[in-house]
């Protein structure tokens, strides 16, 4: 019988807001944004040419036939136009939050994970709790394990 045993935990890297903060973070939003803009017209591109194709090639094929592919073009592209406004929605309302954050306070950036080893005997909710990482601009200040 095994006497311990390695186990991952999630540990929190959490960052001080500061002025570079917060500007770095609204570059990869403004970046982010400019991406789904760029997809957003290459989707309208993409939709509009393929049923362009599919007209030219519907003169020797099922007129039925050629309306169903575009229709079922027209709704896909629909639909990834919905989950692009969404994300780009999402992207101005983190935006609109970073603004409002204020200097000084601390938020959760994201989570990596940590080996512990646990034994018998031990409270596994305890060994299992997660610490944190503290950061400011990138440096780290602080291991809470």
């Amino acid at each position: 019988m095994a006497e311990s045993i390695q186990l991952i935990r999630q540990i929190a890297v959490r960052a001080i807001v500061t002025e570079n903060f917060k500007d770095q973070v609204n570059a990869e939003i403004e970046r982010n944004l400019q991406q789904i803009d760029a997809e957003l017209q290459q989707l309208e591109f993409k939709g509009k040419r393929a049923i362009a194709d599919i007209e030219k090639e519907a003169q020797g094929m099922d007129s039925e036939e050629a309306r169903y592919q575009i229709e079922s073009i027209r709704q896909q592209v629909e639909q990834e136009k919905i989950r692009l406004f969404q994300l780009k929605e999402e992207m101005q309302g983190q935006s609109q939050a970073l603004k409002e954050l204020p200097v000084g306070s601390v938020v959760t950036q994201f989570t990596v994970e940590n080996p512990v080893e646990v034994r018998i005997g031990e409270n596994i909710f305890q060994r299992l709790e997660g610490g944190e990482i503290l950061v400011k601009d990138g440096v780290i200040q602080e291991i809470r394990l």
